[in-house]
């Protein structure tokens, strides 16, 4: 019985091996992005308040990041135009961000589009193309975040 159980274990044991093995080489082989994801939309008495999670995956800091961003109402029209900075992204830091957009309330915003980067600036191989090629956009709120 003991043999049965020893021989058990190394089987659990090596399964659970591979399986952190597997996690670990698909970790690696993912390209390095900056996610960015809307969180939440509120609406306030200044209009329609969005928090936004920044994380660098980039190798490089960065020192600046700018986007600029068209928002889009119900009827799918264009409602307005804005410009959002992030500020300093060290590798590997998620920052959170929250920003007033001018409308009367976030149902009536069916849509945010990152039109370009206007401005990211860090250490090298930091460019505003680079950072809109390896943007990687997702929403949790009732508002689309789209590239």
């Amino acid at each position: 019985m003991k043999k049965l159980m020893k021989l058990f274990s190394l089987v659990i044991l090596s399964l659970w091996i591979t399986q952190i093995a597997v996690v670990q080489a698909a970790s690696a082989d993912q390209e390095p992005v900056i996610a960015l994801q809307l969180n939440k939309a509120e609406t306030t008495q200044n209009g329609c308040r969005v928090s936004l999670l920044v994380r660098n995956h980039l190798k490089n800091e960065i020192t600046q990041l700018a986007l600029d961003l068209v928002v889009f109402d119900n009827t799918g029209r264009i409602s307005d135009f804005l410009s959002m900075k992030t500020g300093r992204l060290p590798s590997g830091k998620t920052r959170v961000q929250q920003y007033d957009l001018p409308a009367g309330s976030c149902a009536d915003i069916s849509s945010l589009l990152i039109n370009d980067v206007s401005q990211c600036e860090g250490t090298e191989n930091i460019s505003p193309a680079i950072c809109l090629d390896t943007l990687n956009v997702s929403s949790r709120a009732d508002i689309e975040l789209t590239l």
